[in-house]
């Protein structure tokens, strides 16, 4: 609607100045005026088969240059041409289907330009002005913003949108003025290195699945443990030689599981985010069955996700938590250079960690824990009616909300439910608290922080979710060290001992930093070694299937 009122004014006011182009030979201009005229508010544009997916962004292009014709009819215009289609075609190792950036018609686009375009019809001259220019906004619209609308996905994400520095019909001028078509585009990519290694992982993928002659056969059966023989052994060995997760020249003992074999299991089950035991079970078969055609679609999902993505916090120090990778890295020089990085606990299934940003503000040391009342209806009271003693155990109060602590013995339990129950609990300072000993807070409207656990042994398992949503990080000491380098009040000793204390202590961080909470489910890091982690939330497929990639 802004787009047509937009039109409205400027035909209104810019009648002089069109007439000026007509009359120095603008009969494209008329028909490219025409064609954007003749749309019907609320409805699809078309130009012939053509759907223009970036109207609005046309109308304004096309408006600031009085509708003249954008892609000039000479040698340097072909050229242009052709170096678009070469962008568009190669879209597919972003994630993105080249279909959808008028592929078969821009292609008999420049089959034609030797020819010269300028002998066609001024409408057809008008048609191909326009699909070419709606392709190269759609193509950098979807590198720069992500082509799938994240608050259609009911995903839980969160992360602010990027915001568009320069328009994208600026970028297209400045593409044509200096014949740099590619450039303009490729600018547009995002500036996290990972991206650009995954791009280079999906090229070897089509390269691959281009030179596989048959799919692979699903490989399932029984558990096979080391020692054991199987005949799936021998298909098993090829696929791990075939990733690079066993060497080419191991043979071992055809359907033996030999150590050699176990030991490049291991390997293949890290590299995928499963339990590195060496046993080749369910979830092994299903990592194994995971051919290049396949993973295809598992890179342009996560493609999709880096695209949307600020870049506002690559200039300095920043953290970043994978959630599907359970780990939290602080990271600098464009997340090339990790400071420091930990394991950490996320949410459960039914209690999953949201992706968003933020900005850590301050570090809580031997903090209290006042529980959310979500948590006290669904998990305490039932706790408490079985054994009252569960409170004093673990050490929590009861509070009223002007502060009062209500002594258990005084409320009726029998009564207590959800929307009966007009009190806090807080649970005191110590080793004991389910923060642990620290907290670490970005302020978000979804409550969820970094913290401590007195609940270690769970950091040994390579699945880790098993939070309510927050996050709980494995080297919480360690981390508030390098968070507060600088700051001379505190070293590691210092913070050890306040997260001793047992009194609560605020520590303001000198700079705040970023936050950014992700999830990957596949990555390429810049050694080119590719990673897989399980989608623990089930997040892929609403992804896929708004890229088409069925």
């Amino acid at each position: 609607m802004k787009a047509l009122l937009f039109l409205s004014c400027f035909l209104l006011f810019g009648e002089a100045m069109f007439a000026q182009s007509v009359a120095s030979g603008g009969a494209v201009s008329l028909e490219i005026r025409n064609i954007l005229e003749a749309s019907t508010p609320g409805s699809p544009v078309r130009v012939g088969d053509e759907l223009l997916r970036q109207y609005e962004e046309l109308i304004q292009f096309y408006a600031d240059r009085a509708f003249t014709p954008a892609w000039p009819d000479d040698q340097r215009g072909n050229a242009a041409v052709q170096e678009l289609l070469v962008q568009i075609e190669d879209s597919k190792y972003d994630g993105l289907k080249p279909s959808s950036y008028h592929l078969s018609a821009i292609r008999e686009i420049a089959a034609s330009s030797d020819a010269g375009r300028n002998h066609e019809n001024p409408v057809h001259q008008a048609y191909m002005d326009l699909v070419l220019s709606d392709a190269f906004l759609s193509l950098a619209h979807d590198l720069y913003l992500g082509k799938v609308s994240q608050e259609g996905l009911q995903n839980s994400w969160g992360i602010e949108p990027k915001h568009v520095k320069t328009s994208f019909g600026t970028l297209l001028e400045e593409g044509l003025s200096s014949g740099r078509i590619k450039e303009s585009l490729v600018s547009l990519w995002p500036r996290y290195q990972v991206y650009k290694s995954m791009r280079r992982t999906m090229k070897r993928y089509f390269r691959l699945a281009e030179a596989m002659e048959e799919p692979w056969d699903k490989l399932r059966g029984k558990t096979i443990k080391v020692n054991e023989e199987s005949r799936l052994i021998p298909e098993v060995r090829k696929r791990l030689q075939y990733w690079n997760d066993l060497e080419a020249d191991n043979s071992g003992e055809e359907e033996r599981y030999d150590s050699s074999l176990f030991d490049g299991v291991r390997y293949f089950q890290k590299r995928n985010g499963l339990e590195a035991d060496g046993i080749i079970g369910k979830d092994t078969y299903t990592a194994l069955n995971e051919s290049p055609a396949s993973l295809i679609r598992k890179v342009a999902v996560n493609m999709e996700r880096m695209r949307w993505l600020p870049d506002t916090v690559l200039n300095g120090r920043f953290v970043m938590v994978n959630i599907a990778n359970f780990q939290l890295d602080y990271l600098q020089d464009n997340g090339l250079d990790t400071v420091f990085t930990s394991k950490v606990i996320v949410g459960k299934e039914y209690h999953t960690t949201p992706v968003f940003n933020g900005e850590m503000a301050y570090i809580v040391l031997s903090p209290t824990w006042t529980v959310p009342s979500s948590i006290i209806r669904r998990e305490m009271i039932p706790k408490i009616k079985k054994d009252v003693s569960y409170l004093s155990r673990n050490h929590f109060k009861i509070l009223t909300y002007s502060g009062k602590e209500v002594s258990p013995s005084s409320i009726d339990w029998s009564k207590a439910s959800a929307g009966n129950f007009p009190y806090m609990i807080r649970q005191s300072p110590g080793t004991f608290n389910s923060l642990g000993q620290v907290k670490f807070i970005f302020p978000n409207k979804h409550n969820v922080y970094i913290h401590d656990t007195p609940v270690k042994s769970l950091f040994s398992r390579d699945l880790r979710a098993f939070s309510h949503g927050c996050i709980r990080i494995q080297k919480p000491a360690e981390f508030a060290a390098v968070l507060l380098e600088g700051d001379h009040k505190w070293n590691l000793e210092s913070i050890r001992a306040g997260m001793e204390s047992g009194r609560e202590t605020t520590v303001l961080l000198k700079k705040k930093v970023p936050v950014v909470l992700i999830y990957l489910t596949l990555w390429t890091d810049p050694a080119g070694k590719t990673y897989l982690r399980k989608d623990i939330y089930e997040r892929d497929e609403a992804i896929a299937k708004a890229l088409l990639l069925d």
